[in-house]
């Protein structure tokens, strides 16, 4: 009888542990299937905004060598001072584009010396090219691994542009090539540029964390393919710009801009030195160089409108220096009456010479820069405030902002009139105490009470185009 209840005792123990192993063995089975699935889903940096404000410029690859053959030189040293033009001129990012293979390691080197964080779209992988994807895109799994072991672990290169001006039908395939580079690159984003009318479906259609909108709004004078007049371009500018952004609405994106500083002639030009375009009779003048106060307005309204960056296109001249240009044919255009009759200065080429000297706009582009560079991760952190709690005065804008972070307020302004220096009117609700322009050397404006409404008063000085960054402190 004992030994029956000592084996019965036995064999239940044995049930027991029995049960207890394979339902721990379920237990950690479940567990690590759980950790796969939230391991494969997990967020990887490719998957949320950089973070880092783009103070950036565009550079198309192919540039170098046709200014290094007017200065006489070898092309890398061409490409080597207009980075060190750029670090000068407090550029951090340096967006290049139909960049090969072959020479992506040695830009990374050299931008990696000067502390440029590097964008690439490269031209083996631009995405709207349609027969890459026959076989289901066969072509890209070659060419992403090969490309993204070229690139290595390197910091410098930050992103990778999938494809320059994709439609919206290409938009599809810009996600298939988002998730390739993820998977093989996890520690770099993606993204492309679109043109204002193709940006809106861009975050809709994919999960890229960066949507860029290039916004060239200085047309030449009577142009019929463009705005050519300060409202008019200032209009197509910002109210694109605000597309964009309400687009992206509350997706983890941030929205960029691509401005303009450049030049579009078609048929004769030459040049007047190695920096500005003339436009000879018989030429269709498309896109102007911006002036001073027009690149300052870029800058500052992509802030105001609440973009997270901007590069400007383009760093380097797109127009060969060479007697024979000027003997190129008037366009076939259907709008011949308005051909030029006589040259015309088009102002400068891009944003440094052919001999890679910084223009008048790249210097003052780099000005506003350098002021901006210490709010960079304010920038990053605010969003745009459900109150004004200061408002100003035609011909200014502002837009006020909040940063999550510790509440504190803040207001862009923009002196919106491109020709004259202003004086700006703000009127501030009471419970602001103090107000501090922190890009002018932290100068507290004086606020006067208007006892009529309670609101208070002040005024800044800004030059044409210019804008600044407000501190709005609230009283307790």
């Amino acid at each position: 009888m004992f030994y029956k209840c000592v084996n019965a005792y036995s064999r239940f123990e044995k049930e027991r542990f029995c049960f207890l192993f394979f339902s721990h063995k379920l237990f950690l089975q479940v567990i690590g299937f759980l950790f796969f699935i939230t391991s494969a889903v997990r967020a990887v940096p490719a998957d949320v905004p950089p973070d880092f404000v783009p103070f950036g410029v565009y550079l198309g690859w192919e540039l170098p060598s046709h200014c290094a053959a007017y200065s006489g030189i070898e092309r890398w040293e061409d490409i080597c001072r207009r980075l060190d033009v750029c670090v000068e001129n407090h550029v951090n990012t340096l967006w290049v584009t139909n960049m090969s293979e072959e020479d992506l390691p040695g830009l990374i080197s050299e931008c990696q010396r000067r502390d440029l964080k590097l964008i690439v779209s490269m031209a083996s992988i631009e995405g709207k090219i349609k027969w890459r994807w026959d076989n289901e895109g066969a072509y890209y799994n070659t060419t992403i691994p090969r490309v993204v072991k070229l690139a290595g672990s390197s910091k410098a290169l930050v992103g990778w542009v999938l494809s320059d001006e994709p439609t919206e039908e290409d938009l599809p395939n810009m996600e298939i090539l988002r998730q390739q580079f993820r998977k093989l690159d996890p520690d770099r984003f993606c993204l492309v540029v679109t043109t204002w009318s193709r940006t809106p479906p861009v975050p809709k259609e994919t999960n890229l964390p960066v949507v860029c909108t290039d916004l060239y709004p200085f047309f030449a004078p009577d142009n019929v393919n463009g705005p050519h007049t300060d409202v008019t371009s200032q209009s197509y500018f910002r109210n694109n710009a605000l597309k964009m952004v309400d687009a992206i609405g509350e997706k983890n994106a941030v929205p960029w801009v691509m401005g303009q500083c450049f030049v579009e002639i078609w048929g004769p030009y030459r040049y007047a030195d190695n920096s500005r375009l003339i436009a000879l009779p018989g030429a269709f003048f498309n896109w102007r160089c911006p002036t001073l106060a027009e690149v300052r307005w870029q800058i500052w309204e992509t802030f105001r409108c609440q973009s997270k960056g901007i590069i400007f296109f383009e760093l380097a001249p797109l127009y060969r220096c060479a007697p024979e240009t000027a003997e190129i044919p008037s366009p076939d255009v259907s709008w011949k009456d308005i051909l030029l009759k006589k040259s015309v200065d088009a102002g400068h080429a891009a944003l440094t010479t052919l001999d890679a000297k910084a223009t008048p706009q790249l210097e003052e582009i780099g000005k506003i820069f350098q002021s901006m560079m210490p709010f960079e991760k304010l920038i990053l952190r605010w969003k745009a405030a459900s109150q004004a709690l200061v408002t100003v005065q035609p011909p200014a804008l502002i837009q006020c902002f909040v940063d999550p972070e510790d509440n504190k307020q803040y207001a862009v302004v923009v002196n919106d009139n491109l020709h004259s220096s202003q004086t700006i009117k703000l009127s501030i609700m009471s419970r602001v105490d103090k107000v501090v322009d922190v890009i002018h050397n932290n100068r507290e404006i004086v606020l006067s009470s208007d006892s009529s409404n309670g609101t208070k008063t002040g005024t800044i000085e800004l030059k044409a185009g210019d804008g600044t960054i407000l501190y709005l402190s609230k009283a307790d």
